[in-house]
């Protein structure tokens, strides 16, 4: 009898120790449970965006954003730029986390010390989505008829790199053409009225201000090395909250997928939001790849553009492009060409 007591008092010994360890690792979970979502909870992610661009504005428009973040308390906050130049003056003061920007807004930003990492593209095209277009009335019809002419183009964009290259193309420079330093939202008005003679400029403006039976196009970019825009993040975020770019880039990932099924929609939900027109989205879906992967051909295009940039001195120092570039985080996300 006495045997049966003391095992029947260590069953119940051991039932309330398991009792306890069941009950301590489950005050643990919830302690760690709560403090993954304390991690998170009111993180905001500061998105700069163009009317140009497509993945971003689609997310927050069907609601990807808030489907794949809102649970953890994370809210993704798109800013509208008019072009990559201001984009990278808010990065360097500390007012975004990423941005979709052009090339040589990305090379100037590294060159100048902003500390930022390539993590993948936004857009890629043969060039017929950037070219240099004329008033009709202008008298010209070759790149060779720009000289003494007044060239429109927005500093630090691709149309400002493919300004220089056009003209180098044909042995022209700034001394032999007037070029004009315009804002993108002011070179249609320019133009029309005649303050400047071509502007060089890229989709929707392109054939936005073509619409306007006005002016014609002289020379789309066809032709010279072009290299994808890209999607930029502040190295400090990308080091904290690796997780959460990869969530990121599943969500454009998502919105690429779901615009090249639904391209007249998605033409749509940008020429309401941006006030163009949906012929110019059209155009621009026609002739660009919107898909986020960094392949050799695209990142080897990309440092040519340091390389044009040094060449013509808007850079003063070379460096190597590629240690700016981190493609684990597309990797790890799945996406590949």
């Amino acid at each position: 009898m006495r045997k049966h007591i003391a095992k029947a008092g260590k069953i119940h010994v051991l039932a309330a120790i398991l009792l306890l360890a069941v009950i301590f690792c489950g005050a643990l979970d919830s302690r760690t449970y709560a403090a993954e979502a304390k991690k998170y909870d009111g993180l905001k992610i500061r998105w700069a965006t163009m009317p140009s661009q497509t993945q971003s504005v689609i997310a927050e428009e069907l609601g990807y954003f808030k489907e794949e973040f809102e649970s953890d308390g994370i809210f993704v906050e798109l800013r509208m730029f008019p072009s990559g130049p201001p984009a990278i003056e808010a990065f360097a003061a500390g007012e975004l986390d990423f941005a979709q920007v052009g090339n040589q807004p990305t090379v100037q930003a590294i060159a100048n010390g902003i500390n930022i990492k390539v993590i993948g593209a936004y857009q890629s095209s043969d060039g017929s989505d950037l070219g240099l277009i004329a008033r009709n009335d202008s008298g010209i019809k070759t790149l060779e008829d720009l000289r003494g002419k007044k060239l429109g183009y927005t500093i630090g964009t691709e149309a400002h790199m493919m300004a220089l290259k056009f003209l180098k193309s044909v042995n022209l420079n700034g001394e032999t053409v007037q070029l004009v330093n315009l804002q993108i939202g002011d070179i249609s008005t320019s133009i029309e009225s005649g303050n400047i003679d071509a502007a060089v400029t890229w989709e929707p403006w392109l054939s936005t201000i073509l619409g306007n039976g006005t002016t014609h196009l002289v020379r789309d970019a066809v032709g010279f090395n072009r290299a994808s825009s890209v999607i930029i993040g502040k190295t400090e975020f990308l080091d904290k909250y690796p997780e959460i770019v990869v969530r990121l880039l599943k969500v454009l990932d998502r919105s690429v997928k779901w615009s090249d099924e639904h391209k007249a929609e998605s033409c749509k939900i940008l020429s309401k939001r941006n006030g163009v027109a949906e012929s110019a989205y059209e155009a621009a879906f026609r002739t660009q790849n919107l898909e986020l992967f960094l392949d050799d051909t695209r990142i080897n295009n990309l440092a040519d553009i340091e390389e044009f940039l040094f060449e013509q001195g808007t850079i003063r120092k070379h460096f190597n492009l590629r240690d700016y570039i981190d493609t684990s985080f597309l990797e790890k996300a799945g996406i590949n060409k």
